[in-house]
């Protein structure tokens, strides 16, 4: 199995958000290394094209009462990166933060997102480097695992066809 297969995902869509709503992700993190973002803003209208997909993007980390800013994933923030500008009006907008989860304070990490724009907003997320490998879709986050491996089957209840 490799390391992509032994990974969590974490999803959340909110739509049709003014441009004052903010898009918030929690995700637990126990149990693994790394946790690979996508924060996704839906395509911009034209006069969109000229500012940020967002005014607010960072990432916390906390206990799931208190969170604290990780600095170098505040958007626009001291020491954090630029928010990008949308290249065009056809495409979706993806900013991807990878967080090494090696000595995190707080088993959480919560996203924040406030589109430069009304629209909708979509974060998945893919932890990895797991201590236990999930094995089955319920532990992988999703509703169904397929997998294809020349027809042979490397783990217990997980599809896999050739």
């Amino acid at each position: 199995m490799n390391f992509v297969e032994a990974s969590k995902t974490i999803a959340q869509l909110d739509e049709n958000l003014t441009t004052s709503q903010t898009h918030s992700v929690v995700i637990d993190t126990i149990g693994f290394g790394h946790a690979s973002l996508d924060v996704v803003f839906e395509k911009v209208a034209a006069a969109g094209t000229n500012s940020a997909v967002a005014t607010v993007l960072k990432v916390q980390q906390g206990d799931g009462t208190t969170y604290t800013d990780v600095t170098a994933l505040v958007g626009g923030g001291s020491g954090g990166f630029t928010i990008p500008t949308p290249v065009n009006t056809t495409s979706d907008n993806i900013v991807r933060l990878d967080v090494d989860l090696e000595g995190k304070q707080g088993r959480y990490l919560r996203v924040l997102a406030t589109g430069n724009a009304a629209g909708s907003i979509y974060t998945v997320g893919r932890l990895s480097k797991a201590e236990q490998s999930p094995w089955d879709a319920t532990s992988k986050g999703v509703l169904r695992a397929v997998a294809s491996q020349l027809g042979l089957s490397l783990a217990p209840n997980v599809t896999y066809t050739s």
